[in-house]
């Protein structure tokens, strides 16, 4: 009889993408492997899944955000199922693996398709296990899980891996972070070890590409598992990045569906040749919509504190480009952002998040893009380069217990000072906001966070955003009778545009 692996994760809309291949390395040792999503923070469908199962193995992928309601779940699992051998892996675990190594029996420091692997066999003791050998992910098998999930089976869209790693290294992401910053969580042989397989480069997670044929089996084996898929969207950091791979991957496609990818602008430049090519050979091949991440409107804001050196020039003949494409664009940005410490003085708090929304204004007006512009509020993870930025500058202290689950769309956790000082401010500089002004501008930057795609879409939409947050309530639920109203005192009619519709 087979044994029995359950592997979880925390319940999203999109499907568990890095669980399918690992489901693979099961199968491809013997064991009958099983996923189950579970819902914060009492992950009530996984526990019922545990106690009906009675699994040999259970492994869970964590991030940063919902790592203490899974420290108490394990906890509540191993009191309940004395012999239960668990496993954790993911970000949180990669760069706190001495915390995770409290509740759990294996701790998996980044890519874990090998050690996942030693695990199943028996070859490994429990504890903190290091990288040692990358493996190109395997086909990701699906089909389990689309039978006990019928939701995420009837989606019409369904998420592809083709890569896994990034080159770059933006600072809000863990990929900021290296092999030095975890060392003390590991001994001598295993810092040696490790940094031989990382090949010197020292990032906790290789990249990593499929082949075409690996891709293409996959995307065959969608049409007759979830013949309901419409669309696909790859989940790739930075899709195409390998010209050469895409060439030969969309003689193979042939339109099979029409796809949206998430890219970063240096790879859509109308100005290179190869980015043009990319661009013209993707649209071709069905692709709708691309997502970028601007983050910030500043230049010097995306370079010093993002890590993203992109000049805006960049950005908007970019936009203009795929305008005249046909393509459809989303565009991210970060809200609440540690400034005041910039070489150079730039907008602070409100001001540079109404500055994020005029931007993507100003792009819609002179080039027709985005289509959406998305916000969200920088969650400072301890670990990453941004993380550290906050600490050493006085905009947090905390030790990420303070972050919510839902770590995308929060209420920001930051201090945040009344002026720009420049590189000395810090923790002990007179400059910060008392509690009360703290709080007044979260109201306010938690409201443009949750309203800033409806002000997008409309011309003007920073200065109707700066009246709106003017009034007394500024709740995001009172907006839409405060739309209408605006929309009449300056003969803005919004039924002549797509808002109505989001609107009514």
């Amino acid at each position: 009889m087979k044994k029995t692996v359950l592997l979880g994760a925390s319940y999203s809309v999109i499907e568990p993408t890095g669980l399918f291949p690992l489901s693979t390395v099961a199968i491809q040792e013997g064991w009958d492997p099983k996923i189950v999503l579970g819902r914060d923070p009492d992950f009530i469908e996984i526990e019922k899944a545990v106690d009906d199962l009675n699994p040999d193995l259970f492994g869970f992928t964590v991030y940063t955000g919902n790592h203490r309601e899974v420290a108490n779940f394990f906890k509540k699992l191993k009191a309940k199922h004395k012999n239960l051998k668990t496993i954790i892996g993911g970000p949180h675990p990669t760069y706190f693996p001495k915390e995770c190594s409290e509740y759990a029996d294996y701790v998996v420091i980044g890519e874990g398709y090998n050690n996942f692997r030693k695990i199943l066999k028996g070859e490994v003791k429990p504890g903190i296990l290091h990288f040692q050998k990358q493996e190109i992910p395997p086909t990701p098998y699906r089909k389990a899980f689309y039978e006990s999930s019928p939701f995420h089976k009837n989606n019409p869209i369904k998420n592809i891996m083709i890569t896994t790693g990034c080159p770059h290294s933006c600072s809000y992401c863990y990929n900021s972070s290296t092999l030095n910053e975890i060392k003390d969580s590991l001994t001598d042989p295993q810092i040696e070890e490790m940094g031989k397989a990382l090949n010197k480069g020292l990032k906790l997670f290789l990249r990593s590409e499929r082949s075409v044929d690996d891709v293409m089996n996959e995307i065959e084996d969608l049409q007759s598992t979830a013949p309901e898929t419409k669309m696909i969207y790859f989940q790739d950091d930075n899709f195409g990045l390998n010209i050469k791979w895409l060439k030969e991957f969309f003689k193979k496609y042939n339109n099979k569906y029409p796809f949206h990818v998430n890219m970063r602008f240096e790879l859509a430049n109308p100005q290179n040749d190869v980015c043009r090519q990319r661009i013209e050979m993707m649209r071709e091949a069905g692709a709708t919509g691309i997502t970028f991440a601007i983050e910030s409107y500043n230049a010097v804001i995306r370079k010093e504190i993002l890590n993203r050196p992109m000049s805006q020039e960049l950005i908007h003949n970019s936009m203009a480009y795929l305008g005249k494409l046909g393509y459809k664009v989303r565009t991210f940005s970060i809200l609440g952002l540690p400034l005041g410490a910039t070489s150079t003085e730039t907008e602070i708090n409100f001001d540079a998040d109404l500055k994020n929304l005029e931007f993507n204004v100003a792009l819609k007006k002179e080039t027709g893009l985005p289509t959406i512009a998305w916000a969200s509020t920088l969650a400072p993870y301890r670990g990453t380069k941004l993380g550290q930025y906050c600490i050493d500058h006085g905009f947090y202290y905390g030790d990420n217990s303070d972050i919510p689950k839902d770590s995308y769309r929060i209420r920001s956790v930051l201090n945040f000072p009344r002026k720009w000082v420049g590189n000395s401010l810090n923790k002990g500089t007179p400059v910060w906001m008392n509690t009360e002004e703290q709080e007044a501008y979260k109201d306010k930057l938690e409201c443009l966070m949750h309203m800033f795609s409806t002000f997008a879409l409309i011309p003007e939409g920073h200065i109707m955003a700066k009246k709106f947050m003017e009034n007394k309530n500024i709740s995001h639920s009172n907006i839409r009778n405060f739309l209408f109203e605006y929309s009449q005192s300056v003969r803005y009619h919004l039924y002549d545009h797509d808002l109505y519709k989001i609107l009514t």
